[in-house]
């Protein structure tokens, strides 16, 4: 049976719940680019370094020239971001960088701690530089917390791809971006990952239906919550219509068979819950408000191993393509032989 909320997304936030902290959409329709990535027109209408709201359909976030997010640190958590349209360069203290986009993953562990920066490279000069990730937080485990950070490519390439229509299954698919559907499995994280065992139940998927076609979710623990987000369009199953812009938060003791009335695009979350405290401020996630304190101290302290890059927000000449730097900067990927990183 199922039992569930139905929750509206107001904000580029989805109200999600535990174990994930948070998960954002955020969707930009950058204008052309004017060369140097940068925008071919600056804003007036923004205040420099904290641009998160405004009407023009898109924001420099905390860039103060190309749109991103300079330098910061995270401790006590992982990130997944998923580039469904765009491009992104990161770059860390550890060493590690590289760009990636349009369909791509990108898994990262802070553990006890790094930087990272995350710049929007606007390449196109002869077009706009349409943008779309969502960027998901997903809280560790007292005894994981902390770990070595890491950082890996999970490349498009490599996604599995799951026909929900045998008459339509170019229109009908689910994207298995994290976890498994059914027998169909994503790729695996590092094994410091909350989401390396299992039983956890770490999946994230995409998916879009057509009017009339249906998805089956499949049955899972009690103490793991299906959080089924629809971007547009509307699903509906026993009693619960869930619309464009909403969130139903469910669990259920059998399968059960989601049919779109209209075409519609959504995304699923699931986890099996972290029976922990959090305290949860700014970049940190930690179970207690001393260790945040504790968090601020040793950043402060030893900046999570510096910062080895000439500028707070650096970006890869436009000219590169996709490719990964990792493991403290001794390897490169490309999405080619993205196998080697899987």
């Amino acid at each position: 049976m199922l039992k569930g909320k139905i929750y509206p997304v107001n904000s580029a936030r989805i109200p999600v719940q535990n174990p994930f902290i948070l998960i954002a959409r955020h969707v930009d329709r950058y204008p052309a680019g004017n060369g140097d990535m940068a925008p071919a027109a600056f804003p007036d209408d923004w205040e420099r370094g904290n641009d998160f709201t405004s009407n023009r359909g898109w924001h420099m976030y905390h860039g103060e020239y190309v749109p991103g997010f300079p330098a910061h640190p995270h401790r006590g958590f992982e990130t997944i971001t998923y580039a469904r349209q765009g491009t992104i360069d990161h770059f860390d203290s550890h060493g590690n960088y590289g760009r990636y986009g349009d369909g791509d993953i990108q898994w990262m562990i802070s553990g006890k701690g790094l930087q990272h920066a995350e710049m929007f490279p606007l390449i196109h000069t002869d077009k706009e530089n349409p943008f779309e990730i969502v960027q998901i937080w997903l809280n560790l485990p007292s005894h994981m917390k902390m770990a070595e950070p890491s950082y890996r490519m999970h490349w498009r390439e490599q996604t599995p791809v799951v026909s929900l229509s045998e008459k339509n299954p170019a229109e009908n698919q689910l994207k298995v971006l994290v976890g498994r559907y059914f027998a169909t499995a994503a790729q695996r994280p590092a094994d410091t990952s909350y989401g390396f065992d299992e039983d956890h139940y770490i999946n994230v998927w995409d998916g879009h239906l057509k009017k009339g076609e249906k998805i089956t979710m499949p049955k899972f623990p009690e103490d793991v919550k299906v959080q089924l987000y629809v971007a547009d369009g509307l699903l509906a199953a026993a009693d619960y219509e869930v619309v464009s812009d909403s969130l139903l938060v469910y669990t259920s003791d059998t399968e059960l068979v989601f049919t779109a009335r209209e075409d519609t695009e959504f995304m699923v979350f699931t986890g099996k819950a972290i029976d922990e405290e959090v305290f949860a401020y700014g970049p940190f996630v930690m179970n207690t408000r001393e260790e945040v304190i504790q968090a601020y101290r040793d950043f402060e302290k030893n900046q999570f191993g510096g910062w080895p890059w000439s500028s707070s927000a650096p970006v890869i000449p436009s000219d590169k393509g996709r490719f990964s730097v990792h493991d403290k900067g001794s390897k490169i990927t490309y999405p080619s032989d993205a196998s080697e990183i899987s």
